[in-house]
Protein backbone atom coordinates (compact mmCIF):
# COMPACT_ATOMS: atom_id res chain seq x y z
CA UNK A 1 0.00 0.00 0.00
CA UNK A 2 2.84 2.06 0.77
CA UNK A 3 4.87 2.42 -2.21
CA UNK A 4 1.52 2.96 -4.50
CA UNK A 5 0.45 5.99 -2.08
CA UNK A 6 4.39 7.44 -2.41
CA UNK A 7 4.04 6.75 -6.45
CA UNK A 8 0.74 8.45 -6.61
CA UNK A 9 2.74 11.21 -4.58
CA UNK A 10 4.86 11.77 -6.88
CA UNK A 11 3.10 11.53 -10.18
CA UNK A 12 2.76 14.14 -11.71
CA UNK A 13 0.53 13.41 -14.40
CA UNK A 14 -2.17 12.85 -11.30
CA UNK A 15 -4.21 15.64 -11.04
CA UNK A 16 -3.44 17.43 -7.32
CA UNK A 17 -6.87 16.32 -5.95
CA UNK A 18 -5.11 12.42 -6.10
CA UNK A 19 -1.79 13.34 -5.06
CA UNK A 20 -2.77 14.89 -1.83
CA UNK A 21 -5.32 12.29 -1.23
CA UNK A 22 -1.82 10.07 -1.03
CA UNK A 23 -0.20 12.85 1.02
CA UNK A 24 -3.26 12.94 3.49
CA UNK A 25 -3.52 9.11 3.86
CA UNK A 26 0.31 8.48 4.21
CA UNK A 27 -0.13 11.02 7.10
CA UNK A 28 -2.96 8.88 8.50
CA UNK A 29 -0.74 5.79 8.62
CA UNK A 30 2.44 7.92 10.17
CA UNK A 31 4.46 4.70 10.36
CA UNK A 32 8.25 5.07 9.58
CA UNK A 33 7.92 4.00 5.85
CA UNK A 34 5.02 6.14 5.37
CA UNK A 35 6.58 8.98 6.52
CA UNK A 36 9.85 8.37 4.30
CA UNK A 37 7.39 7.62 1.44
CA UNK A 38 6.23 11.18 2.00
CA UNK A 39 9.47 12.35 2.52
CA UNK A 40 9.66 12.26 -1.14
CA UNK A 41 7.32 14.75 -1.99
CA UNK A 42 9.87 17.40 -0.47
CA UNK A 43 11.51 16.57 -4.19
CA UNK A 44 8.56 17.42 -6.15
CA UNK A 45 10.32 19.46 -9.47
CA UNK A 46 7.63 21.64 -10.38
CA UNK A 47 5.54 22.89 -7.04
CA UNK A 48 6.65 24.61 -4.33
CA UNK A 49 3.03 25.00 -2.61
CA UNK A 50 3.04 20.98 -2.89
CA UNK A 51 6.47 20.62 -1.43
CA UNK A 52 5.51 23.69 1.20
CA UNK A 53 2.17 20.95 2.07
CA UNK A 54 4.25 18.24 2.77
CA UNK A 55 6.41 19.81 5.52
CA UNK A 56 3.08 21.73 6.64
CA UNK A 57 2.00 17.20 7.03
CA UNK A 58 4.77 17.06 8.76
CA UNK A 59 4.43 19.26 11.58
CA UNK A 60 0.82 18.48 12.28
CA UNK A 61 2.56 14.73 12.23
CA UNK A 62 5.38 15.41 14.32
CA UNK A 63 7.36 12.42 13.57
CA UNK A 64 10.91 11.84 14.25
CA UNK A 65 11.57 10.13 11.01
CA UNK A 66 10.75 13.33 8.98
CA UNK A 67 13.27 15.46 10.81
CA UNK A 68 16.29 14.38 8.47
CA UNK A 69 14.63 15.41 5.50
CA UNK A 70 12.99 18.56 7.10
CA UNK A 71 16.48 19.40 7.74
CA UNK A 72 17.39 19.05 4.46
CA UNK A 73 15.08 21.60 3.26
CA UNK A 74 16.02 23.96 5.49
CA UNK A 75 19.27 23.98 4.50
CA UNK A 76 18.59 24.00 0.84
CA UNK A 77 19.34 27.69 0.21
CA UNK A 78 18.09 26.90 -3.61
CA UNK A 79 14.40 26.07 -2.30
CA UNK A 80 11.62 28.39 -2.25
CA UNK A 81 11.38 30.60 1.08
CA UNK A 82 7.78 29.49 1.80
CA UNK A 83 8.90 25.62 1.52
CA UNK A 84 12.09 26.73 3.99
CA UNK A 85 9.92 28.35 6.20
CA UNK A 86 7.36 25.43 6.88
CA UNK A 87 10.22 23.05 7.67
CA UNK A 88 11.56 25.40 10.07
CA UNK A 89 7.96 25.15 11.55
CA UNK A 90 7.88 21.90 11.34
CA UNK A 91 10.89 21.02 13.00
CA UNK A 92 9.79 23.05 15.84
CA UNK A 93 6.50 21.15 16.14
CA UNK A 94 8.50 17.90 16.42
CA UNK A 95 10.83 18.82 19.10
CA UNK A 96 14.01 17.01 18.27
CA UNK A 97 17.56 17.20 19.79
CA UNK A 98 19.33 17.78 16.04
CA UNK A 99 16.80 21.13 15.35
CA UNK A 100 17.93 23.24 17.49
CA UNK A 101 21.48 23.78 16.22
CA UNK A 102 19.81 24.38 12.68
CA UNK A 103 17.04 26.39 13.91
CA UNK A 104 19.60 28.49 15.54
CA UNK A 105 22.03 29.36 12.37
CA UNK A 106 19.17 29.46 9.75
CA UNK A 107 17.82 32.82 12.60
CA UNK A 108 20.27 34.15 10.36
CA UNK A 109 19.33 33.68 6.99
CA UNK A 110 19.00 36.16 4.01
CA UNK A 111 15.21 35.40 4.08
CA UNK A 112 13.53 37.66 6.25
CA UNK A 113 10.63 34.41 6.39
CA UNK A 114 12.86 31.76 7.10
CA UNK A 115 14.74 34.24 10.15
CA UNK A 116 11.61 34.74 11.52
CA UNK A 117 10.19 31.03 11.26
CA UNK A 118 13.24 29.46 12.55
CA UNK A 119 13.03 32.35 15.46
CA UNK A 120 9.14 31.33 16.41
CA UNK A 121 9.93 27.60 15.51
CA UNK A 122 13.15 27.83 18.66
CA UNK A 123 10.63 29.00 20.54
CA UNK A 124 7.60 26.28 19.56
CA UNK A 125 10.63 23.40 20.12
CA UNK A 126 11.54 24.67 23.61
CA UNK A 127 7.77 24.50 24.36
CA UNK A 128 8.08 20.87 23.32
CA UNK A 129 10.89 19.85 25.27
CA UNK A 130 9.98 21.72 28.38
CA UNK A 131 6.68 19.05 29.21
CA UNK A 132 4.59 21.87 29.77
CA UNK A 133 1.05 21.74 29.06
CA UNK A 134 0.21 25.00 27.55
CA UNK A 135 2.15 26.69 24.92
CA UNK A 136 1.00 30.41 25.30
CA UNK A 137 -1.22 31.31 28.06
CA UNK A 138 -2.71 34.22 28.30
CA UNK A 139 -3.41 35.74 31.18
CA UNK A 140 -7.39 36.73 32.76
Amino acid sequence: MIPELQSQLNDQSLPLFHRYRAMFRLRDLGTKEAVLALATGLNDPHSALFRHEVAYVFGQLCSPYSVPALIECLRNTQEMAMVRHEAAEALGSIGAEEAESILLEFEKDNERIVRESCVVARDMWEFERSGEMEYAVIPA
